[in-house]
């Protein structure tokens, strides 16, 4: 399968600037390429990808004591983010600094889509055939962001604080108003929660997600809440993923990821056979 998308770089253009923005990955052209099949029969990626979805929406229903933590600490959370929204991003604007000033804006990076895609690119590209697995996975979870968050920030179409920080306001209706939950969020949790489960390593990659959905605030980007509420999604997409393809027949993957420039931006092809 060949997955393969192109930004028509257009200056406030919705959908340019959510796919961009940790949605990178949701398609504009799916196709099918001649790529070899496999000798046995195996999910596909889209049946990989619901199977994933279904995972995070019965959870914590899975009955495990992990999942019912998770579930009731990113609820209260959310629940609390809810009511001090203000306060709470007052409080990080009154505490504005000239060296935060510096770092927000590059940290924020760090949970952009284009950078998260380059990331596993790298690893699949030099990293050994585990690291390739995780690469895999960690692009296919990015694949579910996309389609999850862009679900939510239409549904929802709440105001950003920098439109206004006296208020938020909900279901306006208009596509610009896209702040519930953080698609940077969702993308780098749900990162921290793949690349730490492989690697043992959730001490560090959580707090970094943590930091970047700071930054977020931090830039008047996103409510409090909507940082929440992009982690917990996105921890529980990224452990699902990595669930579902526990339970899966070891195989290769085999991605390939190429960049080309074209008139009106670049357009990223993936092929796909996992």
């Amino acid at each position: 399968m060949v997955i393969a998308f192109k930004p028509c770089l257009l200056a406030g253009d919705f959908m340019f600037k959510h796919l961009r923005r940790g949605l990178s990955l949701v398609l504009l052209f799916v196709y099918l390429a001649g790529a070899e099949e496999p000798s046995a029969p195996q999910p596909s990626l889209w049946s990989n990808v619901g199977h994933e979805l279904l995972g995070v929406a019965g959870s914590p229903v899975d009955g495990t004591f992990s999942g019912y933590l998770m579930a009731a600490g990113f609820g209260g959370a959310l629940y609390l983010g809810l009511q001090h929204d203000l306060d709470w991003y007052r409080a990080v604007q009154d505490r504005r600094d000239p060296y935060q000033d510096k770092i927000m804006p590059v940290l924020t990076l760090c949970g952009d889509g284009w950078f998260e895609v380059g990331t596993f690119a790298a690893l699949y590209q030099f990293g050994d055939p585990y690291a390739q697995q995780v690469a895999a996975q960690a692009v296919e979870g990015q694949i579910n962001v996309a389609l999850l968050s862009m679900a939510a920030k239409l549904i929802f179409s709440a105001t950003r604080p920098s439109a206004d920080d006296t208020q938020r306001l909900w279901f306006t209706g208009t596509l610009g108003d896209s702040s519930f939950p953080s698609g940077h969020s969702m993308s780098i949790f749900c990162s921290a929660a793949i690349l730490g489960r492989a690697y043992n390593a959730e001490w560090l990659t959580f707090p970094l997600a943590a930091a970047v959905a700071y930054s977020r605030i931090y830039n008047q980007k996103h409510w409090p809440a909507d940082t929440i509420a992009g982690a917990g999604l996105g921890t529980l997409i990224g452990y699902a993923v990595a669930t579902w393809h526990e339970q899966l027949p070891a195989k290769d993957p085999a991605i390939r990821f190429t960049a080309a420039p074209t008139d009106d931006g670049t357009m990223v092809m993936v092929t796909w056979r996992y």
